[in-house]
């Protein structure tokens, strides 16, 4: 059985004991390596022992939970948060929690949390489809499993939190559970094109162009979208290498 490794954070001690206790006797992927008292300490080990699987509690003095995770500079693990109260939920799944649990700890949503931590890393393990293969087919994962497409047949893709949102030019929507910044590094340079930090756009389906307040796209399903101005002259020039120039 895979196993995956995890620090606990939490700065209450009757917490943190009842949080190990569960996951030892109940949820045999998990192995926890190591427990925090604050935010501070468990940023440390965090970067130190480069876990798969983090509880954190969210109200803690000194650092919160959610500042601690906001000021790391790279986060590659699944983020559980504890709190006792339930109105922190939404905030929690803003910051990019794969879910958050509320005390005193209940099994059953425990094992629930763990089995979405399990599936996240198979469905990260699954064998990649490179777009250069046959058909140009992209894997994508998403909540109930994986679609294969072909990436000519995204018009655009827009950044959701640690999700992105795949608009094909069927006129179809898919959630899938990549970064915009993991597509952009799997489909070509060539034909896709980042205009904005929440926008990565294939340029074969662009039908208007207005340079007015800073420049504006309007693709073939007639979404309006706009260009940043950090990367308006590299759009410009990076449109002008596709361009076919008239005999």
């Amino acid at each position: 059985m895979q196993t995956y490794k995890t620090i606990i954070i939490d700065d209450e001690e009757n917490s943190r004991s009842n949080t190990k206790s569960m996951l030892a006797n109940y949820c045999p992927e998990i192995e926890v390596i190591a427990e925090a008292i604050s935010g501070m300490e468990g940023k440390k080990l965090i970067q130190e022992l480069k876990p798969q699987v983090v509880f954190c509690d969210i109200n803690m003095p000194g650092m919160t939970g959610l500042e601690m995770i906001d000021g790391l500079a790279h986060r590659d693990f699944c983020l559980i948060f504890l709190t006792a109260y339930s109105e922190h939920g939404i905030t929690a799944l803003k910051a990019g929690a794969i879910d958050y649990l509320l005390k005193p700890l209940l099994l059953g949503e425990l094992q629930g949390a763990i089995k979405k931590v399990v599936h996240h890393y198979e469905q990260k393990g699954a064998p990649a489809i490179n777009v250069s293969q046959d058909k140009n087919l992209v894997l994508i994962n998403h909540s109930k499993g994986f679609t294969l497409i072909d990436y000519k047949d995204i018009v655009w893709l827009e950044a959701s939190d640690n999700y992105t949102n795949l608009f094909l030019n069927t006129g179809k929507k898919i959630v899938a559970s990549k970064t915009l910044k993991e597509f952009e590094a799997i489909l070509p340079s060539n034909v896709f094109f980042r205009i904005h930090r929440s926008s990565l756009i294939n340029i074969d389906f662009i039908k208007e162009y207005s340079n007015a307040e800073g420049g504006t796209i309007i693709m073939s399903d007639g979404t309006s979208i706009q260009v940043s101005k950090a990367r308006s002259q590299e759009f410009g020039e990076f449109i002008k290498t596709r361009a076919v120039t008239p005999k």
